[in-house]
């Protein structure tokens, strides 16, 4: 991170004090590894965390003391304190309510986990509110903040792959929920998505949010299948891009990107083949750290976000037109 310009701290307030607010590094809050909120402000000079909110008082005390926060409250109605930076981590079925309350508090920004709400139309509401009111809303589908990913997306966007052919992903957990990542990460990546078909679903007990099988195509025709698998076994977050200069592999929940360009076969004359696999790490594994960067940008000069409240409907938008697809 460059030095970015003003002496002010921004005051942050994270709502809700569980797994991505903090819980994913508190086993190892010390290692260059940054997965939640807490330790990526923390970590970031510009950042001062002010409170949190948790109704569970034990569980508040015990984040206020790992994450060094000196004031906590069992709601945000309680909040008495100044703060220019919300973070949205309660569960998705408390964030419209929170995000409707935050619209006119005191924070100059919201960043809010995804997906955005469990309610399409309110979804919508809230990003067209919060673009009326001025009021910038980040939202965390985090590949897009991950240098590895942007990096690929730039060589995508150059022709350093050629044209994409084919791609396929799996996930757990959710369409909407997981899924949503991917959509995400392939619009960021090959541009804007249409939904085909809904090919299946994995019964897997999520009536609320079904972990489907599903096919979207690009803005050229090319197909992307995202295939859902059962978590109750193993999660999985993985992709193949097909390219007509290579492929492209994300593995590791997307921590690590394989690279694998066309060469000519030294075994077969006349044909061409996928080169040795050059792996590197995509970055996510400092992704939050680049998120509150972004955001402090956005602050301080109006840089852009990169993930919105704009962006996060769109994902939400395919969802829900894929759910509503007859099987096929």
């Amino acid at each position: 991170m460059s030095r970015i310009a003003g002496s002010e701290p921004i005051r942050a307030l994270i709502i809700g004090c569980g797994a991505i607010a903090g819980g994913y590094d508190e086993a190892a809050p010390d290692s260059s590894q940054i997965l939640t909120h807490a330790k990526a402000y923390l970590r970031h000079p510009k950042f001062q965390m002010v409170g949190c909110v948790e109704p569970d008082r034990e569980k508040r005390a015990k984040f206020m003391w790992t994450w060094e926060i000196p004031k906590g409250f069992a709601s945000l109605a309680d909040v008495d304190i100044p703060y220019d930076v919300a973070s949205v981590c309660v569960p998705t079925q408390y964030h419209a309510e929170t995000l409707e309350a935050l619209l006119t508090g005191p924070a100059r920004l919201v960043f809010a986990e995804k997906p955005l709400t469990d309610d399409l139309e309110r979804s919508r509401a809230i990003v067209r509110a919060y673009r009326e009111a001025g009021k910038p809303l980040a939202v965390n589908y985090l590949r897009r903040w991950a240098p590895g990913l942007i990096k690929l997306k730039a060589e995508i966007e150059a022709g350093r792959w050629g044209s994409f052919i084919k791609g396929s992903a799996w996930y757990t957990k959710g369409l909407l929920n997981n899924g949503s990542h991917f959509l995400d990460l392939a619009a960021f990546l090959l541009g804007d998505l249409r939904p085909v078909a809904r090919l299946g679903a994995i019964n897997d007990g999520r009536s609320d949010d079904p972990t489907l099988d599903v096919l979207v195509k690009t803005g050229h025709d090319a197909p992307l299948y995202l295939l859902g698998a059962n978590a109750n076994a193993y999660s999985i977050f993985e992709a193949d891009l097909l390219f007509a200069e290579g492929r492209i592999s994300l593995t590791d929940s997307g921590f690590h990107l394989v690279r694998r360009t066309v060469t000519r076969s030294s075994r077969f004359t006349g044909y061409s083949v996928l080169g040795p696999a050059r792996g590197s790490d995509s970055g996510l594994g400092q992704a939050m750290l680049d998120a509150a960067d972004n955001i402090a940008r956005n602050l301080v000069d109006q840089t852009p976000l990169n993930s919105t409240g704009r962006t996060a409907l769109v994902a939400q938008e395919l969802c829900a037109a894929l759910a509503c697809l007859p099987e096929t």
